[in-house]
């Protein structure tokens, strides 16, 4: 029974045994199921299995076909099951006959008491007056409903604003009040709370959580003195701390598949247990010596790292190594990673939803499955060194690809370069940088000086990440549903299970399939049209625009809110300078994808209503070195072939923030464009009769607001357009385009582009035409 449990080693040339990855999946799918369902059903489910095994057990008789190992694992696989439903349907009653739950069904705001459970962080995108800036995962301890202190063990996800929430340690509580909203789609997270002002009655933190946050502290302390962006990505590599990281950066990353690094796993826990042991070893240490001290390492790195999934899986498998090493014995991967899955489910089902466990869990299964058996073979064409580290990294990628797939829609070809390139790196960084951590804590001097060291390996890992991020066509649009995931992970396999002739086959297909449809997107014809002056960006409700000004150059006017959106749009449109951005009002749906535009591009200038120095975007421009003009009516600026006129606001004009939109016409070689902002009636009417009423006249209207009904139907009468485009989201709560505007466009313009039914529009000049990209797949 030990050797079947898979304790016991197997030699290279032994198949690998799968016998525990079984219990491992069914408790996998079954804590899935479990989830997704009542309690009671749960239980219900739960007890089927039982019995089902015990019937196996008692019944089952070994044949020819199935023998004794195959039976057991049936049982084992059952009682697992069972054990891990059966858990998670009490986690399931538990949250829902919380109080918080019935918070949420009271509504109104409540006083409640809860403990963070993990650091407060920062919410992507730009702040906001009303908008969360912190995201703060937490336990109740209890809640006052209906006058009533009850008490409550509920995970809720806090969402506040303030400097104060932002220092908060795992194990702190704090009163807070808010309002409890349901959790859509998360059967384990009993609310969502919005609440208003600093947390109240904060308790002193543990002193191992306030030695853990000391740590990480000191860390970003001793990261500061490098620049940017290593000086957020030695913190992320080393202890899982995005807290710096820039979201530029990140999206480096995820586009070149090695979003894992910034999550810390069982890659720097093994480089770090490794280190230890082979010091251990180099001293001839006796075994109890060696295993302290890589108890003592995985001990550290959770609490400093924090129980992320990825973390609590890593410190699980690497407690089994060790516990194989004490025994003697050393331990068949697959098996431990096995014992881990269940184990961890056991305690925790709820990780069975996490994405950051599933990638974990499955490149961990990857590389014990397919490295040993690649790398002896490549190594016969490779120096070995080489044939491993391409090993790991293709194993690593090809085994998590179907779940990547979920959370990108793309498959990328770039990544598996990226991480060899990387991997050499990873581990001096991973060691040096934990030396420095340490260091950093006792002796912050002698740190600051010293991170440069891991800094340089640092610089290399960010550089492999940029410049994979921009290599043309690095990644391949792909379905992101579970369908897409599925389609993949079948192909996948088909790949790995067939052997000589038919995979050089299969693996010539697909690179022609690959080379074709790369080809495909680059042919003439194409996007973007030959000779477009102006395009429209796609960016779903807000506003984002192009004007031409020379191969890979264009002005862009406002950025939509969401930072990828714009930057999808420049890339395919091979703009790698904005020589000049202008930003028409500080609203979110026009201004927060500044950042989008800034990501690999020189941005010099930015043009910008009066006092825009004093936003959160403008701030973010300023700390990225872009010059801040203020906009001013009358002022003309000559970027290419175009000239700028601003035509709107006038010195001293009060009126709300839609109406004080810069408004600008542009001139170039065969057309003109009035670009509108959010201006509406107010506005528009005194344009209309002020002294720039002339220049009203264009080839190309950005219809103002969105194509709201607030519109002066003189205003858009006057402007005499020719090609009238309105950027505007698909299915927008706010109704626009207003019938009432669309009525008035088509009297005025014989062609109206709107982006939610045609996707990016172009507007080419000499002659004048229109071409759209069409809509995105998913509409």
């Amino acid at each position: 029974m030990v050797t079947w449990l898979g304790t016991d080693a197997h030699g290279l040339g032994h198949p690998p045994d799968l016998r525990l990855i079984v219990p491992a999946l069914a408790s996998w799918a079954a804590a899935l199921v479990a989830l997704a369902v009542p309690a009671w059903a749960a239980w219900s489910l739960a007890g089927a299995m039982a019995l089902a095994a015990a019937v196996v057990f008692l019944g089952g008789r070994p044949s020819v076909l199935l023998g004794e190992a195959p039976l057991t694992t049936i049982v084992a696989a059952l009682v697992c099951a069972a054990t891990v439903t059966a858990v998670a349907g009490l986690h399931v009653h538990r949250t829902m006959t919380s109080a918080a739950v019935a918070a949420t069904e009271r509504g109104g705001e409540v006083e409640f008491r809860a403990v963070a459970t993990v650091d407060p962080r920062s919410r992507a995108g730009v702040p906001r007056p009303g908008r969360a800036e912190w995201v703060v995962p937490a336990r109740t301890v209890w809640v006052r409903v209906d006058g009533e202190l009850r008490a409550s063990r509920a995970s809720v996800v806090v969402l506040a604003s303030g400097a104060d929430w932002s220092g908060l340690l795992p194990g702190q509580e704090f009163t807070a009040r808010g309002g409890f909203l349901a959790a859509e789609d998360e059967p384990l997270t009993a609310a969502l709370v919005p609440v208003r002002g600093p947390p109240e009655e904060v308790a002193e933190p543990g002193r191992l959580q306030a030695f853990a946050g000391g740590v990480r502290a000191a860390l970003r302390e001793a990261a500061s003195e490098l620049p940017r962006p290593e000086r957020g990505l030695l913190p992320a590599l080393i202890v899982g701390d995005t807290s710096e990281l820039r979201e530029e950066t990140a999206e480096d990353f995820r586009a070149t598949g090695m979003t894992h690094l910034l999550t810390v796993s069982g890659a720097n826990l093994a480089i770090l247990t490794g280190f230890v042991l082979a010091v251990a070893r180099w001293a001839r240490a006796p075994t109890w010596c060696s295993v302290s001290g890589g108890a003592v390492m995985i001990w550290l790195f959770v609490l400093v790292c924090r129980p992320e999934p990825s973390v609590v899986r890593a410190a699980f498998m690497g407690s089994l190594g060790l516990l194989a090493l004490a025994t003697g014995r050393a331990h068949a991967g697959l098996g431990a990673l096995g014992v881990t899955v269940v184990g961890v489910l056991f305690v925790a089902p709820g990780l069975a939803t996490s994405f950051g466990f599933a990638l974990s869990a499955l490149a961990t299964a990857g590389i014990l499955l397919l490295v040993p058996g690649w790398s002896h073979a490549w190594s016969a064409r490779m120096p070995r060194p080489v044939a491993e580290a391409l090993a790991v990294a293709v194993a690593a990628h090809v085994s998590v690809a179907p779940v990547l797939v979920l959370l990108s829609g793309e498959v990328s070809w770039v990544a598996v370069p990226a991480n060899v390139l990387a991997a050499p790196v990873v581990a001096l960084v991973t060691v040096a940088g934990s030396v420095l951590t340490a260091l950093a804590s006792v002796w912050p001097g002698a740190a600051a000086f010293l991170v440069h060291l891991p800094g340089l390996g640092v610089s290399w890992i960010a550089v492999v990440a940029k410049v994979g991020a921009r290599v043309p066509y690095g990644a391949l649009p792909w379905r992101s549903d579970v369908a897409g995931a599925l389609l993949l992970a079948a192909l996948v396999a088909v790949f790995l299970l067939t052997r000589g002739r038919a995979r050089r086959v299969l693996a010539a297909v697909t690179v022609a399939v690959l080379l074709l449809g790369v080809s495909a997107r680059c042919l003439p014809g194409g996007w973007p049209p030959k000779g477009w002056a102006l395009v429209s960006c796609d960016v779903g409700q807000g506003d984002a625009l192009a004007l031409s000004v020379g191969p890979g150059e264009a002005v862009v006017f406002d950025t939509g809110e969401d930072p990828e959106p714009v930057d999808g749009c420049l890339e395919r449109l091979g703009i790698r300078e904005v020589p000049l951005l202008v930003l028409s009002h500080d609203h979110s749906d026009h201004v927060d994808g500044a950042s989008g535009v800034l990501r690999h591009r020189r941005v010099p200038a930015a043009l910008a209503p009066a006092g825009f120095e004093d936003t959160a975007v403008g701030r973010l421009l300023v700390a990225e070195g872009v010059q801040l003009l203020t906009a001013e009516r009358g002022q003309t600026l000559k970027v290419g072939p175009w000239t700028l006129r601003v035509l709107w606001p006038r010195p001293g004009y009060v009126g709300t923030v839609n109406d004080t939109s810069v408004v600008v016409r542009a001139d170039g070689t065969h057309l003109s464009a009035l670009l509108t902002g959010d201006i509406e009636v107010p506005a528009q009417g005194e344009l209309l009769r002020g002294p720039d009423a002339a220049l009203l006249e264009v080839t190309v209207l950005n219809t103002p607001h969105h194509g709201s009904g607030t519109q002066d139907p003189a205003f858009l009468a006057a402007t005499r357009a020719r090609v009238s485009v309105t950027s505007v989201g698909a299915d927008n709560p706010y109704g626009h385009p207003a019938p009432f505007t669309q009525n008035i466009l088509e009297r005025v313009a014989p062609v109206n582009a709107r982006t939610d039914r045609d996707g990016d529009v172009a507007v080419l000049d000499d002659p004048v035409r229109v071409v759209s990209r069409g809509p995105a797949p998913d509409r």
